[in-house]
């Protein structure tokens, strides 16, 4: 009984983790392996190739949706498979947001239309792929405050050119501090970490690596500033290091690939 009451006391503050995140999302460079006059008859000018259109969403776990669309109608540059700037589009921008990922979800269709294309497609349009997700991006396993410039594409034919710059605001409970500051590295991790505590820390230090469900995996106590943590390499996802000494706490993430 004893055990349980203990696991259901720590399962709140680790389960249920809080973010409080800022992220950008711009587009930087689009392309289609399309434009290839499907449909149109040949030798008669007003039939020309059929420039692609596209629509790109975001959308992240606290339920933010930001989306646009490009039409390449009439223009010489959207030739097949050649990429076409755009100027560094941000479509997306938030702040404090509750979420670990961002989900690209992409559509794209060529126009039958000879001007006035829209960016839903008609019943007569060609290369009609609907809105499906491109890439869904743990932010917790890509750089943080550093841009991160990744392709994604929807069925092989609608590519686009992204770059994902995110900041966690470390506040809430994902990383708990009292006093006791420590460093981790490399993380994320393979399994095997090394932890730094400061010189003038005290000697006597418990180390607890906690899962998300509050389960801890892994426990030691150490004398020194400087220890060497080897896990199950069999393991992967977002755990939590607790060291404490001295009435003094802190957790942070660890990330392990």
């Amino acid at each position: 009984m004893k055990r349980l009451l203990l696991t259901l006391i720590i399962l709140p503050s680790f389960a249920f983790a809080q973010y409080n995140i800022d992220y950008t999302v711009t587009i930087k460079q689009l392309k289609a392996n399309a434009d290839d006059c499907d449909g149109c008859i040949l030798g008669q000018a007003t039939f020309g190739p059929q420039d692609p259109v596209f629509n790109i969403w975001t959308n992240d776990a606290d339920g933010n949706t930001n989306t646009n669309c490009w039409i390449f109608e009439d223009d010489s540059n959207a030739d097949f498979g050649v990429w076409n700037d755009i100027t560094d589009y941000e479509i997306a921008n938030q702040t404090g947001v509750n979420t670990n990922y961002i989900n690209i979800e992409m559509s794209g269709h060529e126009s039958d239309v000879i001007g006035g294309t829209t960016c839903s497609p008609d019943s007569g349009d060609d290369g009609i792929i609907a809105q499906a997700l491109a890439q869904q991006f743990d932010l917790f396993t890509i750089p943080e405050n550093t841009p991160y410039l990744v392709e994604v594409n929807v069925a092989d034919v609608y590519f686009a050119e992204i770059e994902i710059l995110w900041d966690n605001n470390e506040t809430g409970i994902d990383e708990i501090t009292n006093g006791l500051n420590f460093s981790i590295y490399p993380n994320p991790t393979k399994g095997t970490f090394k932890i730094n505590l400061p010189e003038n820390s005290t000697n006597n230090i418990d180390v607890d690596v906690i899962d998300v469900t509050g389960r801890v995996i892994y426990s030691t106590a150490t004398g020194s500033n400087d220890m060497i943590v080897d896990l199950d390499n069999q393991l992967s996802g977002i755990y939590f290091v607790k060291v404490s000494s001295e009435g003094k706490t802190n957790t942070r993430r660890l990330i392990i690939q």
